[in-house]
């Protein structure tokens, strides 16, 4: 009978560990699904896809449901070391329990937790849709005590006036720059192309004032110059552009236009003719949006203001194009990182 008992505790306490193995796993695989591919799949009528994207799509059951898991998973494991104590030494004391714990802590730690997130961060989709019958078993049981998790965590979104983002928001990003990278390592894309796509979407976000020449170090004339002046001037900083304020040099916050020196040199105009007036970007616009801009108003130079409407500073389009073809380091290594998993 004590052996029976004995088979009982192990096999409780590795249910527990089982289950916490899968919970620990589940999460970081969820986390390193391909969202692309689940909706090719889940189009495809494959049922374990489709069942990944609904949780996809509601990460917050996802999320509550492996938090109770994994108390639930922890309760088991507890317990078997509780009555293990109590049929090795026939009573349990808090010095006894504590002690048990730390004894069988490093195998909990090893194969419940840093085991299992390795594994499926290694083969997310195969796991995950191989064993998502079970976590939709769990969900579904565990549904009376996530539910008001749930409601709850809404009802804080609402109250705090935070919206959490939907999980293609979330995920999107690193999802698209790893399949830029295996279209890359494939052939699929060239390097210039590849670096183009992840350039973007490093500057997408980034305040375009982050890459301006600032007003008080922008060289000039002003609009009382005549031809002859502005090419000497070109020529003595050896200049493409020359930047022009309405009134005396010296005043940087009136820079509002530009003139291109070649065609100052070339055309028989007049010099007014000339001038390209820059449009003005709010100091917060986005480097994605100033080159949209300076693209689609055909001028090589925007001027960067404040909310006073004040010439903070100046951004040409080469130096937007410059930084579209070196996305940053970090791109880079997760480009890389993804490649190899």
């Amino acid at each position: 009978m004590d052996w029976l008992e004995l088979l009982l505790i192990v096999g409780l306490f590795l249910v527990g560990l089982r289950a916490s193995a899968f919970f620990s796993g589940s999460e970081t695989g969820f986390y390193r699904l391909s969202l692309p591919r689940l909706g090719i799949d889940a189009q495809s009528g494959e049922r374990a896809a489709q069942h990944l994207l609904w949780f996809a799509r509601h990460p917050a059951y996802f999320v509550a449901t492996t938090l109770v898991g994994n108390n639930i998973a922890n309760y088991i494991t507890t317990m078997s070391i509780g009555l293990g104590v109590v049929w090795l030494f026939s009573r349990t004391t808090d010095l006894l329990e504590v002690g048990a714990t730390l004894f069988v802590s490093p195998i909990i730690f090893l194969f419940g937790e840093l085991l299992p997130k390795n594994i499926y961060y290694r083969s997310p989709m195969a796991l995950m849709e191989r064993e998502v019958w079970l976590f939709r078993l769990v969900f579904w049981l565990t549904l009376p005590l996530t539910w008001p998790l749930v409601q709850l965590n809404r009802l804080l979104e609402r109250v705090s006036g935070t919206v959490s983002r939907p999980m293609e928001l979330l995920l999107g990003r690193s999802r698209l720059v790893q399949m830029l990278g295996h279209g890359h390592h494939e052939g699929v894309l060239t390097t210039a192309q590849s670096r183009l796509a992840n350039g973007v979407l490093q500057i997408a976000t980034q305040a375009v004032d982050t890459t301006m020449t600032p007003s008080a170090r922008v060289f000039g004339v002003d609009d009382s110059a005549n031809r002859d002046e502005v090419l000497r001037f070109a020529k003595k900083y050896g200049v493409a552009i020359v930047a022009v304020c309405r009134a005396q040099l010296g005043r940087p916050d009136d820079w509002y236009a530009y003139y291109l020196v070649s065609e100052v040199a070339t055309t028989t105009r007049p010099l007014t003719s000339c001038k390209r007036v820059m449009p003005r970007l709010p100091v917060g616009s986005s480097k994605l949006e100033a080159l949209r801009q300076l693209h689609a108003k055909s001028v090589t130079t925007a001027a960067v203001v404040g909310p006073d409407g004040t010439v903070l500073g100046l951004v040409s389009e080469r130096g937007l194009i410059e930084q579209l073809f070196s996305p940053s380091q970090a791109t880079h290594q997760m480009v890389a990182r993804d490649e190899v998993s």
